[in-house]
């Protein structure tokens, strides 16, 4: 279980630390945004606790439910940790920003889609 927890931290500071270089690299460090972005940071981490803590007590109360809160909500921060990242990545580094931005695109549509319906 630690190792998911690592996994999922992981990509979190990865994002803390490509959101950095690209704020150094644009417009500079605001203190509003930073504070803002770590309170995300924060919430994503109680959320993991909060999905852990679940599967636990789904597990000892015996309910007869499979309890796997955690998997999904870990795998749902990653992969949006992952997005932000490339899109860090994508505003410092031109070339890379052509390789990403039509996979990037497409997720923004479909985004934009869910939120439409």
């Amino acid at each position: 279980m630690r190792m998911k927890y690592l996994i999922v931290i992981g990509f979190i500071v990865g994002d803390i630390i490509t959101g950095l270089i690209k704020a150094f690299y644009k417009e500079g460090l605001n203190s509003t945004i930073l504070r803002k972005g770590l309170f995300h940071k924060l919430s994503e981490i109680i959320t993991l606790f909060g999905a852990t803590y679940i599967d636990y007590a789904m597990k000892y109360m015996e309910l007869g439910l499979p309890a796997q809160i955690f998997n999904g909500v870990s795998i749902y921060i990653c992969l949006m940790e992952i997005i932000s990242i490339s899109e860090n990545i994508s505003a410092v580094n031109p070339k890379l920003a052509k390789l990403l931005s039509p996979y990037l695109e497409k997720i923004k549509s479909k985004d934009k889609e869910d939120t439409n319906e």
